[in-house]
Protein backbone atom coordinates (compact mmCIF):
# COMPACT_ATOMS: atom_id res chain seq x y z
CA UNK A 1 0.00 0.00 0.00
CA UNK A 2 2.35 2.23 0.64
CA UNK A 3 4.44 1.92 -2.26
CA UNK A 4 1.42 2.11 -4.04
CA UNK A 5 0.86 5.40 -3.01
CA UNK A 6 4.45 6.65 -3.17
CA UNK A 7 4.72 5.60 -6.46
CA UNK A 8 1.31 7.69 -7.44
CA UNK A 9 2.67 10.52 -5.19
CA UNK A 10 6.22 10.57 -7.24
CA UNK A 11 4.55 10.02 -10.46
CA UNK A 12 2.82 13.39 -10.03
CA UNK A 13 5.89 15.21 -9.00
CA UNK A 14 7.90 14.42 -11.92
CA UNK A 15 5.28 15.12 -13.80
CA UNK A 16 5.26 18.11 -12.71
CA UNK A 17 8.92 19.01 -12.46
CA UNK A 18 8.79 18.02 -16.60
CA UNK A 19 6.86 20.49 -17.10
CA UNK A 20 8.03 23.52 -18.89
CA UNK A 21 7.85 26.78 -16.38
CA UNK A 22 7.31 30.57 -17.27
CA UNK A 23 10.44 32.72 -16.43
CA UNK A 24 10.30 34.42 -13.34
CA UNK A 25 10.07 38.11 -13.46
CA UNK A 26 12.08 39.96 -10.80
CA UNK A 27 10.20 42.50 -9.25
CA UNK A 28 10.40 44.04 -5.59
CA UNK A 29 10.17 41.78 -2.38
CA UNK A 30 7.03 41.42 -1.08
CA UNK A 31 6.25 38.98 2.40
CA UNK A 32 4.61 36.04 1.42
CA UNK A 33 4.48 32.23 2.89
CA UNK A 34 6.93 29.55 1.75
CA UNK A 35 6.21 29.06 -1.95
CA UNK A 36 5.91 25.01 -2.68
CA UNK A 37 5.72 25.18 -6.45
CA UNK A 38 4.23 22.11 -8.17
CA UNK A 39 1.16 19.72 -7.64
CA UNK A 40 3.18 18.21 -4.06
CA UNK A 41 1.04 20.03 -1.57
CA UNK A 42 -1.96 18.02 -3.00
CA UNK A 43 -0.75 14.25 -1.71
CA UNK A 44 0.05 13.29 2.20
CA UNK A 45 3.34 13.86 3.55
CA UNK A 46 5.67 11.25 3.27
CA UNK A 47 5.61 10.55 6.63
CA UNK A 48 2.15 9.89 6.86
CA UNK A 49 1.98 7.62 3.56
CA UNK A 50 1.82 3.80 5.17
CA UNK A 51 -0.02 4.62 8.35
CA UNK A 52 -2.91 3.30 9.39
CA UNK A 53 -3.68 5.75 11.65
CA UNK A 54 -2.91 9.72 12.07
CA UNK A 55 -2.69 11.69 14.76
CA UNK A 56 -5.56 14.73 14.54
CA UNK A 57 -6.85 17.69 15.62
CA UNK A 58 -10.39 18.77 16.55
CA UNK A 59 -12.18 20.82 13.96
CA UNK A 60 -12.68 24.82 14.60
CA UNK A 61 -15.46 26.03 17.36
CA UNK A 62 -17.50 28.95 16.52
CA UNK A 63 -16.22 31.01 19.65
CA UNK A 64 -12.75 30.48 18.48
CA UNK A 65 -13.03 32.00 15.26
CA UNK A 66 -15.34 34.93 16.63
CA UNK A 67 -11.61 35.85 18.30
CA UNK A 68 -9.78 36.10 15.01
CA UNK A 69 -9.56 38.89 12.69
CA UNK A 70 -10.57 39.53 8.96
CA UNK A 71 -7.36 38.87 8.01
CA UNK A 72 -6.81 35.46 9.85
CA UNK A 73 -10.29 34.46 9.08
CA UNK A 74 -9.44 34.86 5.35
CA UNK A 75 -5.76 32.99 5.81
CA UNK A 76 -7.61 29.88 7.51
CA UNK A 77 -9.94 29.58 5.20
CA UNK A 78 -7.61 28.79 2.24
CA UNK A 79 -5.35 26.83 4.74
CA UNK A 80 -8.63 24.55 4.89
CA UNK A 81 -9.38 24.75 1.36
CA UNK A 82 -5.64 23.57 0.96
CA UNK A 83 -6.31 20.71 3.35
CA UNK A 84 -9.50 19.85 2.21
CA UNK A 85 -8.41 19.26 -1.70
CA UNK A 86 -5.37 17.31 -0.20
CA UNK A 87 -7.63 14.97 1.74
CA UNK A 88 -10.44 14.44 -1.51
CA UNK A 89 -7.10 13.89 -3.45
CA UNK A 90 -6.04 11.34 -1.14
CA UNK A 91 -9.32 9.96 -0.70
CA UNK A 92 -9.38 8.81 -4.51
CA UNK A 93 -5.90 7.44 -4.28
CA UNK A 94 -6.99 5.12 -1.56
CA UNK A 95 -10.04 4.15 -3.12
CA UNK A 96 -8.10 3.52 -6.50
CA UNK A 97 -5.36 1.12 -4.34
CA UNK A 98 -8.64 -0.46 -2.66
CA UNK A 99 -7.43 0.76 0.75
CA UNK A 100 -8.83 2.16 3.53
CA UNK A 101 -8.02 5.72 3.75
CA UNK A 102 -6.79 6.37 7.51
CA UNK A 103 -8.30 9.01 9.70
CA UNK A 104 -11.03 9.52 7.09
CA UNK A 105 -13.41 11.88 9.40
CA UNK A 106 -10.47 14.63 8.64
CA UNK A 107 -12.84 15.35 5.88
CA UNK A 108 -15.66 16.36 7.86
CA UNK A 109 -13.75 17.83 10.32
CA UNK A 110 -12.41 20.16 7.70
CA UNK A 111 -16.37 20.71 6.30
CA UNK A 112 -17.00 21.19 10.13
CA UNK A 113 -14.47 24.03 10.40
CA UNK A 114 -15.17 25.68 6.99
CA UNK A 115 -19.10 25.79 7.47
CA UNK A 116 -17.88 27.46 11.08
CA UNK A 117 -16.08 30.11 9.56
CA UNK A 118 -18.78 30.76 7.02
CA UNK A 119 -21.15 31.30 9.88
CA UNK A 120 -18.51 33.64 11.47
CA UNK A 121 -18.20 35.78 8.14
CA UNK A 122 -21.82 35.94 7.69
CA UNK A 123 -22.62 37.32 10.99
CA UNK A 124 -19.70 39.99 10.84
CA UNK A 125 -21.78 40.53 7.04
CA UNK A 126 -25.10 41.12 8.71
CA UNK A 127 -23.93 43.34 11.75
CA UNK A 128 -22.42 45.25 9.67
CA UNK A 129 -24.71 46.28 7.17
CA UNK A 130 -26.92 46.42 10.06
CA UNK A 131 -25.44 49.40 11.45
CA UNK A 132 -24.26 50.87 8.11
CA UNK A 133 -27.48 50.53 6.05
CA UNK A 134 -30.16 49.07 8.19
CA UNK A 135 -30.64 45.57 6.32
CA UNK A 136 -28.69 42.16 6.42
CA UNK A 137 -27.02 42.99 3.31
CA UNK A 138 -28.41 39.65 2.23
CA UNK A 139 -30.48 38.15 -0.80
CA UNK A 140 -34.15 38.23 0.31
CA UNK A 141 -35.87 34.87 0.38
CA UNK A 142 -39.50 34.23 0.30
CA UNK A 143 -41.95 31.51 0.09
CA UNK A 144 -43.76 30.42 -3.00
CA UNK A 145 -45.42 27.09 -4.59
CA UNK A 146 -43.19 24.46 -6.28
CA UNK A 147 -44.97 22.15 -9.42
CA UNK A 148 -46.72 20.53 -6.69
CA UNK A 149 -48.36 23.13 -4.39
CA UNK A 150 -45.78 23.01 -1.78
CA UNK A 151 -44.32 26.03 0.11
CA UNK A 152 -40.56 26.09 -0.55
CA UNK A 153 -37.94 28.94 0.01
CA UNK A 154 -36.93 31.09 -3.18
CA UNK A 155 -34.10 33.15 -3.35
CA UNK A 156 -34.68 35.77 -6.85
CA UNK A 157 -31.10 35.52 -8.88
CA UNK A 158 -29.84 38.32 -10.81
CA UNK A 159 -29.23 37.48 -14.80
CA UNK A 160 -27.08 39.13 -17.17
CA UNK A 161 -30.49 39.21 -19.44
CA UNK A 162 -33.61 40.90 -18.88
CA UNK A 163 -36.67 38.39 -17.36
CA UNK A 164 -39.01 39.56 -20.66
CA UNK A 165 -35.87 38.22 -22.97
CA UNK A 166 -35.06 35.44 -21.31
CA UNK A 167 -37.41 32.98 -22.57
CA UNK A 168 -35.50 29.98 -21.49
CA UNK A 169 -35.18 30.98 -17.73
CA UNK A 170 -39.11 31.61 -17.78
CA UNK A 171 -39.72 28.53 -18.50
CA UNK A 172 -37.58 26.58 -16.26
CA UNK A 173 -39.97 28.84 -13.94
CA UNK A 174 -43.26 27.69 -15.61
CA UNK A 175 -41.97 24.30 -15.07
CA UNK A 176 -40.66 24.49 -11.40
CA UNK A 177 -42.96 26.65 -9.73
CA UNK A 178 -46.26 26.96 -11.83
CA UNK A 179 -48.64 25.65 -10.02
CA UNK A 180 -52.46 25.89 -11.24
CA UNK A 181 -53.90 24.28 -7.84
CA UNK A 182 -55.93 21.82 -9.59
CA UNK A 183 -57.90 18.41 -8.15
CA UNK A 184 -54.76 16.47 -8.42
CA UNK A 185 -52.75 19.02 -6.89
CA UNK A 186 -54.68 19.75 -4.08
CA UNK A 187 -55.84 15.97 -3.12
CA UNK A 188 -51.63 15.29 -3.28
CA UNK A 189 -51.42 18.37 -0.80
CA UNK A 190 -54.26 16.55 1.92
CA UNK A 191 -52.24 13.24 1.31
CA UNK A 192 -48.93 15.08 2.22
CA UNK A 193 -50.21 17.43 5.35
CA UNK A 194 -51.70 14.08 6.59
CA UNK A 195 -48.37 12.31 6.17
CA UNK A 196 -46.46 15.24 7.20
CA UNK A 197 -48.74 15.63 10.32
CA UNK A 198 -48.65 11.61 11.04
CA UNK A 199 -44.68 11.72 11.34
CA UNK A 200 -45.16 14.73 13.78
CA UNK A 201 -47.12 12.68 15.79
CA UNK A 202 -45.99 9.47 15.84
CA UNK A 203 -42.50 11.56 17.37
CA UNK A 204 -43.60 13.34 19.77
CA UNK A 205 -45.44 10.19 20.93
CA UNK A 206 -42.38 8.92 21.22
CA UNK A 207 -40.36 11.24 23.17
CA UNK A 208 -43.63 11.10 25.57
CA UNK A 209 -43.11 7.22 25.92
CA UNK A 210 -39.52 7.80 26.86
CA UNK A 211 -40.50 10.38 29.24
CA UNK A 212 -43.00 8.39 31.20
CA UNK A 213 -40.59 5.48 31.62
CA UNK A 214 -38.42 8.13 32.71
CA UNK A 215 -41.10 9.71 35.66
CA UNK A 216 -42.09 6.41 36.39
CA UNK A 217 -38.32 5.18 37.21
CA UNK A 218 -37.64 8.74 39.03
CA UNK A 219 -40.85 10.44 40.20
CA UNK A 220 -38.37 13.42 41.36
CA UNK A 221 -37.56 14.28 38.21
CA UNK A 222 -36.68 17.78 37.18
CA UNK A 223 -39.50 18.71 34.49
CA UNK A 224 -37.44 21.58 32.90
CA UNK A 225 -34.84 18.94 32.34
CA UNK A 226 -37.16 16.72 31.23
CA UNK A 227 -38.61 18.79 28.59
CA UNK A 228 -34.66 20.03 27.27
CA UNK A 229 -34.16 16.78 26.98
CA UNK A 230 -38.00 15.75 25.28
CA UNK A 231 -38.18 19.38 23.80
CA UNK A 232 -42.29 17.04 22.47
CA UNK A 233 -43.42 16.86 25.42
CA UNK A 234 -46.11 18.91 27.55
CA UNK A 235 -45.74 18.51 31.09
CA UNK A 236 -49.25 19.01 32.02
CA UNK A 237 -50.36 16.58 29.32
CA UNK A 238 -47.60 13.99 30.60
CA UNK A 239 -49.00 13.98 34.07
CA UNK A 240 -52.35 13.47 33.34
CA UNK A 241 -50.96 10.34 30.75
CA UNK A 242 -52.55 6.66 32.24
CA UNK A 243 -49.06 5.55 31.75
CA UNK A 244 -47.14 7.46 34.98
CA UNK A 245 -50.42 7.48 36.87
CA UNK A 246 -51.08 4.31 38.66
CA UNK A 247 -49.03 4.79 41.82
CA UNK A 248 -47.66 7.75 41.44
CA UNK A 249 -48.78 10.96 42.97
CA UNK A 250 -45.95 13.13 43.11
CA UNK A 251 -46.87 16.84 41.71
CA UNK A 252 -45.14 18.28 39.48
CA UNK A 253 -45.08 22.16 38.80
CA UNK A 254 -45.14 22.78 34.97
Amino acid sequence: MAQLLSSIVSTAANHVSSCTRLPVIMGRSLATSTVRPGLEEFFEKEDNLGKTRIRVGRSWRLEELRLKSNTDLHKLWYVLLKERNMLLTMEHAYKEAYVAMPNDERIDKVAESMENLEEVVKERNRAYYQLECGVTGERDRFMRRDALGRFVFYKPVEHSMPSQMNTGYRKTLRFRYGCSMNEPVKDFLGKYSENINFKQHYKELLQMREAARVVRRFPEVDMDALVQKYPLVNPERLMRWKKIRGQNTTVHDA
